[in-house]
């Protein structure tokens, strides 16, 4: 019997490895000689490069960047034998300075780096990073210049707040081998760059900061936006996503025809899911992550649709039943999960056990079934 088991995380207190270990674990107690085939997921905000290294084998580099508050941290990318370079740029791009003051010159640094080391696909994770600044600082790391209306330089090191100075844009210096690398974006959050709809529009709740504070910041990326369609005549407002990373998508879109992907996407692309779904006599799948996060395009989802579609029986393992109403709509065979909100802190010890004892329990009640269809 082949069980696919491709668990994502649980909001930082389980990984998506631990996780598909217990229930690899509980599907082994069960059922004996199983095929079990693990797929490791990740999501726009968390995991996108330990996982990829779980499917593929290669090298991991540490350089020192900056961070958003522009204080130097150790940052990590990887490099798989296949050619692909992951940088997960929540990792390192985080801040404690007020939105305004908070820069994404890190982003650029690493990809600098990683351009020099001969990256020729680049897949970035841009959710859940602490700058706003529409990529300028990103883009200024990688070669751009910005001048006021005196001819004087504006270093948006600084953060977006200095944005509303720059009048003149030379991107005729960016990095040579950006034109030559294949770049796609992963964002699990629909934004777009600036305006009602941008990544700081939707999740200022979440930042504790005001709604007029936020759209202060939004204002400064629309200007920002306008200054680049005049001065180098990009169009950043239609990308679709282009949100994501405080505008950095759209940047990168815009310039380099980047691909935005949600997680499932690159999940398809790495794993070949529908195939081994299909392939699957059982699938076992389940996530940890709090709605809260905005995170609306989840893989899970992704594998409910393609077990309803090979009528495949699948079992949801959840921390809360947040979807489960649309895991009902699309025909999930069962359904559990181990809280009924989410827990502030908890071990990743207990949660493991819990995991593993509801995919016990889910097994028992499959194989009894499975015992009255053979009488039957």
């Amino acid at each position: 019997m082949r069980v696919l088991v491709a668990m994502d995380e649980f909001n930082g207190i389980v990984s998506s490895y631990e996780a598909n270990r217990y229930v690899e674990e509980a599907v082994a107690s069960q059922i004996e000689n199983a095929d079990i085939v693990q797929v490791p997921l990740f999501n726009g905000r968390h995991e996108l490069m330990d996982s990829v290294f779980l499917w593929q084998s290669g090298t991991k580099y540490r350089e020192m960047v900056h961070n958003a508050d522009m204080n130097q941290v150790e940052a990590v990318y990887g490099k798989t034998e296949n050619g692909m370079t992951v940088i997960e740029a929540d990792l390192f791009l985080q801040g404690e300075k007020p939105i305004g003051k908070r820069s994404s010159y890190g982003l650029g640094e690493l990809i600098s780096k990683a351009l020099d080391n001969d990256a020729e696909h680049l897949v970035i994770s841009l959710g859940n990073i602490a700058s706003f600044d529409g990529g300028a600082g990103m883009l200024q790391a990688l070669g751009a210049r910005y001048y006021d209306d005196e001819g004087q330089p504006i270093d948006t090191r600084k953060g977006a707040e200095v944005l509303k100075y720059i009048r003149h844009v030379d991107l005729s210096n960016l990095h040579l081998r950006l034109a030559q690398v294949r770049i796609q974006l992963v964002s699990d959050f629909a934004s777009k760059m600036y305006g009602k709809q941008s990544e700081i529009m939707q999740v200022y709740p979440l930042l504790d900061i005001t709604r007029e504070e936020a759209a202060t910041i939004d204002n400064l990326v629309w200007y920002f936006s306008e200054i680049l369609k005049n001065e180098a005549h990009l169009v950043t407002s239609t990308v679709e996503r282009g949100g994501a990373g405080g505008g950095v998508a759209a940047i990168f879109a815009a310039l380099y025809d980047a691909e935005i992907l949600t997680s499932h996407n690159l999940v398809d692309q790495i794993t070949h899911l529908e195939d081994l779904i299909e392939q699957a006599d059982l699938v076992m799948f389940g996530e940890g992550i709090n709605e809260a996060d905005h995170l609306l395009e989840t893989t899970t989802l992704r594998i409910a649709e393609l077990a309803t579609k090979y009528h495949k029986p699948c079992i949801a393992i959840n921390a809360t039943n947040d979807k489960f109403d649309r895991y009902e709509a699309l025909g999930v065979t069962g359904m559990f999960n181990l809280f009924m909100e989410m827990p502030e802190h908890y071990t990743s010890f207990k949660a493991g056990i819990q995991i593993r004892f509801y995919a016990v329990q889910a097994l028992k009640l499959l194989k009894a079934q499975f015992d009255v269809d053979k009488k039957s």
